[in-house]
C-alpha cells in the first residue's frame, strides 16, 4: 500500500516538477547560448542572475510542494478521503516523507545537469569541477584505508540526518492543526521555537559533551543516537496526532 501511494504522491510531485525541470533546463540552454554568442552583454548578466533564482527556486518549489501534500491532503477538507482510506497513520508518514525525499533527489539531479550544461561554456572550469570531484574521492578511499569504520559511521548519520528535517516539518505542521485559526502563523511561531531550542541544547548540551569525549568514532555515534531519536520522536508524535487529533478543517 505504501507503494501506491507513492506512486500517488509522485505524480501529483511531477505534474508541477516535470514542467519546471524541462524549462529549467531550455533555460539554462538558452543562458549557454547568450554566453557563447554574447558573453559581455547586459542580457547576458541578466540571465545569468535569473539563472541562479531559478536554480534556487527549483529548491523551493519541492518544500512549497511536500508542505502542501501534507497540509492540505491530511489537514484540510481532503482529509476526509485522504484518512478514510484502508491505510495506516505509519504507511501515510512513509509516503509523504520518501515521496518528498524522492522529489528531492530529483531536484539535485535536475540542478546537477543543469550547472554541468552551463559549465560547457568553459571547458576548463568543467575540468577543474570534475578534479575536485576527483580529489573528493581520492580522500574518500584514502580514509577508507586509515580508517573505513570512520566512513560508514559517517554515511549511517548522513543517512539518520536526511530525513529529520521533513520530519520536523511535518510535526511542526502537526502540532498547528490542533488550532482552528492562525494556523500559519502558529506553525511559523513553533518552527521558530523549535529551531531556537534546539540550537539552545546544541550549544549548551551536545557539542561540550562532543568535546569531552576523546575518541572520534564514540563522539559520531552519539550525534547519530541524537539525531536517530528525534527522527523517532518526530515520527511517533505525528502519527499519534493523525490517529487521535486530526482537526480538519472544510
Amino acid at each position: 500500500m505504501v507503494g501506491k501511494l507513492i506512486k500517488h504522491e509522485l505524480i501529483a510531485y511531477g505534474r508541477i516538477l516535470l514542467f519546471y525541470a524541462i524549462g529549467l533546463l531550455a533555460f539554462t540552454v538558452l543562458t549557454l547560448i547568450l554566453l557563447v554568442t554574447q558573453p559581455q552583454s547586459p542580457l547576458t548578466m541578466i540571465a545569468v542572475l535569473f539563472y541562479v533564482y531559478a536554480l534556487m527556486a527549483m529548491f523551493i518549489v519541492v518544500f512549497v510542494l511536500a508542505v502542501q501534500r501534507f497540509g492540505k491532503t491530511l489537514f484540510s477538507g481532503e482529509g476526509y478521503l485522504t484518512l478514510s482510506l484502508p491505510v495506516t497513520a505509519d504507511e501515510l508518514i512513509w509516503s509523504k516523507l520518501l515521496s518528498a525525499l524522492l522529489a528531492e533527489i530529483f531536484a539535485v539531479a535536475v540542478a546537477a545537469v543543469s550547472l554541468v550544461i552551463l559549465m560547457s561554456v568553459d571547458m576548463t572550469a568543467l575540468r577543474e569541477a570534475l578534479a575536485a570531484f576527483g580529489e573528493l574521492f581520492a580522500q574518500i578511499e584514502l580514509y577508507l584505508r586509515h580508517d573505513p569504520l570512520i566512513i560508514v559511521e559517517l554515511a549511517v548519520l548522513i543517512i539518520v540526518s536526511i530525513p529529520m528535517g521533513m520530519l520536523s516539518l511535518y510535526f511542526i505542521m502537526s502540532l498547528a492543526q490542533l488550532f482552528t485559526r492562525h494556523r500559519v502563523g502558529i506553525a511559523f511561531g513553533i518552527g521558530v521555537a523549535l529551531s531556537f531550542v534546539l540550537s539552545i541544547l546544541n550549544t549548551v548540551i551536545l557539542l561540550p559533551l562532543l568535546e569531552l569525549i576523546p575518541n572520534e568514532h564514540v563522539s559520531v555515534w552519539i550525534m547519530i543516537a541524537v539525531y536517530l531519536l528525534m527522527d523517532v520522536a518526530y515520527f511517533l508524535i505525528v502519527r499519534y496526532i493523525l490517529k487521535n487529533k486530526v482537526n480538519l478543517i472544510v
